[in-house]
Formats: structure tokens, sequence, C-alpha cells
């Protein structure tokens, strides 16, 4: 009887321990185990205390915090059930002076068994808000590993070449050498201003002309004459979140810059294609392949894949060597909400 006025009272209050009868339930025989924690008492005349009460307050402490339940939540219930339990107590020594000690001695149970396990409780919070806090901090070290990398390493690479072909045209020609160095000038001023960006708040790199023209203008800063790049673009950027935007920019221009520095191509084709549900983005080049299981391919195809999957999409590499090799990236607009006005 009083445990059914005990679940009636949580889901009058809207107790987040009432919001759903699992949850309910969990919480009504937790304080069935209390009171029969006060009838072992009673009996033997002195407190009795459960050692079954850690395990079953660890348990319920990490449930709560998983589901957010704030352990506010678990006093206001606590607050309930001494209530309760006080008032039945009085009902039943009403008329026996002698079973005030027996009040006493219940009193004394209840509080320590609702105290020991709100302190086991808090303690499992506690530790399930710290593991939260780890997992959000090694998050934070990855995305910023996949920034460093994309940004200013890229960045540096092609300052790096820049000043190469410097070395290689300045006896020759040089206006065609001076164009080099001014090139180099220019990557490290954007690789500063990324580096600037990363240190204020880790925001994702958004071309500002259109995806075409950034990834045409970064092929260019490579200028290798002895490729063929294509891009194509179709369909509407503006269907894009500046989040997909700039995350779809840096995974394309990655491939490319591999495509460009690593298979000896003849001929890249970079394709793209945005519709209402999706956006699709293949790269495909006709060199010399490689095998990706093999180690040492690098952390970039890992930060392109990392960084697709944070967008609920997917990225797949084909790629056998001499054969050349194709990157495809597809990410869900509608159902993702990374549509703009989704």
């Amino acid at each position: 009887m009083l445990l059914d006025e005990y679940g009636a009272r949580l889901r009058a209050m809207h107790s987040a321990l009432a919001e759903d009868e699992a949850t309910l339930r969990s919480c009504v025989e937790h304080a069935g185990s209390i009171l029969d924690e006060c009838a072992a008492s009673l009996r033997e005349g002195r407190v009795v205390s459960s050692e079954d009460a850690w395990v079953m307050a660890w348990e319920i402490g990490a449930r709560r915090a998983a589901g957010n339940v704030h352990p506010a939540e678990s006093l206001r219930a606590a607050a309930v059930l001494i209530e309760l339990t006080v008032r039945t107590l009085q009902e039943v020594c009403a008329d026996d002076r002698a079973a005030l000690h027996l009040l006493c001695t219940a009193m004394l149970t209840l509080n320590q068994s609702i105290s020991l396990r709100m302190h086991v409780a808090s303690i499992a919070y506690e530790r399930f808000l710290y593991e939260q806090f780890k997992r959000a901090q090694v998050d934070g070290v990855h995305s910023l590993a996949r920034e460093i990398h994309d940004h200013v390493g890229n960045g540096v690479s092609l300052a790096h070449r820049q000043l190469e072909l410097y070395d290689v045209l300045h006896s020759e020609d040089c206006a065609i050498a001076r164009d080099r160095v001014v090139r180099a000038r220019l990557v490290l001023t954007e690789t500063m201003d990324t580096t600037r960006r990363l240190i204020a708040g880790l925001r994702p790199h958004v071309p500002v002309a259109g995806l075409r023209e950034a990834l045409e203008a970064f092929v260019a800063s490579v200028d290798s004459t002895s490729t063929v790049v294509e891009v194509v673009v179709e369909g509407d950027e503006h269907r894009l979140s500046r989040e997909v935007l700039g995350e779809l920019y840096t995974v394309v221009r990655e491939a490319l810059r591999n495509a460009l520095q690593h298979a000896a191509a003849s001929r890249i084709s970079t394709f793209v294609e945005i519709t209402p549900w999706r956006v699709v983005a293949v790269v495909e080049d006709d060199g010399t392949g490689f095998d990706r299981h093999l180690p040492g391919t690098g952390y970039g195809l890992a930060s392109m894949t990392e960084r697709a999957t944070l967008l609920g999409g997917e990225l797949t590499i084909t790629s056998t060597r001499g054969t050349g090799t194709r990157l495809e990236v597809t990410i869900p607009l509608m159902e993702a909400g990374h549509a703009i006005g989704a």
C-alpha cells in the first residue's frame, strides 16, 4: 500500500523517475528494498544494512546518470519516501507508547539506508560524468589532429612545393621563379589564417567563392602541369549547410592533394552532385594506385573517413596497384538535417 502511494506521488509531482514505467518500477523496487531493511531492523532491534544495497545503488546511479537524470530527482523521491514512511509509522504507533523505541529504530534505519544509497549513487553519477568528459577530451584531440593535418599541414606542404619549384626555376626564368615565391607567400598567409581559426574555435573552413572555384584554385596552387585535372560540380550549393560545405571541401581537397602528389596520374576527374537528399563526391585518377591496408598509407585517409562519418556519411576507396584510385564520399542531407532549412 505504501509503495503504491509512493509511485502515485512520484507521478503526481511529474518526477523524472516516473517518466516511463520501467524507470518508475525500478524506483519503487529500490524503495521496497529500503523498507525491507527497516523491517529487518525492527525485528533485530538494531540498525541492519543490506550488503546488496551498494550494488543496487551503484547500478541505479549509473542508469540515472546515463539517462541524464539529475541527482536532485533522487533527493525529491527520497523526501517523499521518508514522509510516507513516517506517517505510516505514526499511525502504527499512535496507541502504543512502547512502540516509540521501534519508531526511533525505524527512523535511524531509514535515514542510514537512504543516505548510503544516495552516497553510492552520487559516486556512480560522478564517475559517469568523468567518463563522458574523457571521451569528449579524446574526441577534441582527434578533431584538432584532423584540422592540423588537413589545413595547416596541407598549406605548409604546398608552400614547400612552391619553394622547391623556385629552386629549380630561379636560374632559368626569373619571372616564373618570382611567381613561385609569391604563391608560396600566399599559401603561408592562408595557413597562418587557418592556424588562427583553429586557436579561435576549430570552426570548419568554408569556401567563400563556391565549391568548384575553391577546388580549381587549389589545383592551380599545386600547379602540376603533367596532370590534367577536371572539376565538375552539379546542383545547388545553397542546399548545403556551412558545416557540410566546409567538410566536403576539405575531404575532396585532401583527395585531390593525395592524387596530385602520390598517384603519378595523367588525369584526375572530380565530380560533385548535390541533390535535395544527398551530396556525392567522386575523385578518380588513372595513376599507380596503392594498397590501403599496407602500413604507411598516411593519416589523410583516416581523417577523410572520420569527417564523412561525423556527418552521417560514408567514404569508400577502391584502389589497386597499377590501376588507379577511386574515392567516393556520400553524405545524406534531409535525413541528417544537413540541408539548409531542414
